[in-house]
């Protein structure tokens, strides 16, 4: 099946989730400042690890750009949070406003951003559309499995939730893999890895408190690299 690595990816998140929220209660604010900082940490490392492939600077700029552009006009970073807002409000009123498990649109946000960003939900996702190869996410949800433990302890109950967005995000990326194959050559896939580790990276300097970037409003840059490796090829050979 072209979804199981999205869901077995998804799955994998939320236990990491829910397993966070057992040791909420024993975490402080300082503690899980802390944790917090560590995993961004990790998260730059994983961004930079990803960006050192055979990038294009050029098709990783004008990805970047265009992408933003894109992204700022539809606002995808404001929709996600309002969404987190609609379900913080659902469960205030269910829980009669008690903030025990945290904010739902912090954490589900946060946990979303770093989940489906970076070269291996686009790379892993790719690889099930195209192969019905599901190794690489399968391998992910390990590791986001073990991020959304110390995440959950520190940020709360929408953590786990960031499941459902992988699994819908990823589902549609093998989907779509799965319908225009021809299109998604070598060349593209390594374009597209590396723009989403730039954005890995900032999912990562966000946690540090270094920056302070709408992320989700950069996520079509991930995919521009479908249109601009054919057009750049097209460019060169004209030259």
């Amino acid at each position: 099946m072209v979804v199981w690595g999205a869901l077995a990816n998804g799955l994998e998140a939320f236990v990491g989730g829910l397993l966070g929220l057992l040791f909420k209660s024993r975490v402080s604010d300082d503690l899980g400042d802390f944790l917090l900082k560590g995993q961004g940490l990790c998260v730059v490392l994983v961004g930079v690890q990803g960006m050192t492939g055979d990038g294009d600077i050029a098709v990783v700029t004008i990805a970047l750009a265009l992408g933003a552009a894109l992204g700022f006009v539809l606002d995808i970073d404001g929709v996600v949070r309002r969404l987190g807002d609609w379900v913080q409000a659902r469960l205030d009123a269910l829980l009669a406003g008690s903030k025990r498990f945290g904010s739902f649109s912090e954490g589900f946000v946060t946990a979303t951003l770093f989940t489906c960003t970076g070269a291996m939900a686009i790379v892993g996702s790719l690889e099930s559309g195209l192969e019905l190869q599901h190794g690489t996410l399968i391998a992910k949800g390990v590791i986001d499995l073990v991020v959304c433990i110390p995440m959950a302890a520190t940020m709360g109950i929408g953590v786990p939730f960031c499941g459902v967005s992988l699994i819908v995000y990823e589902s549609v990326l093998s989907l779509a893999a799965s319908m225009v194959g021809p299109l998604l050559t070598e060349a593209v896939i390594t374009q597209m890895s590396v723009t989403g580790s730039v954005l890995l990276f900032a999912v990562g300097t966000n946690l540090l408190g270094i920056t302070d970037l709408k992320v989700a409003n950069l996520l079509p840059a991930a995919f521009m690299p479908v249109a601009l490796v054919p057009l750049m090829s097209l460019l060169t050979s004209l030259v």
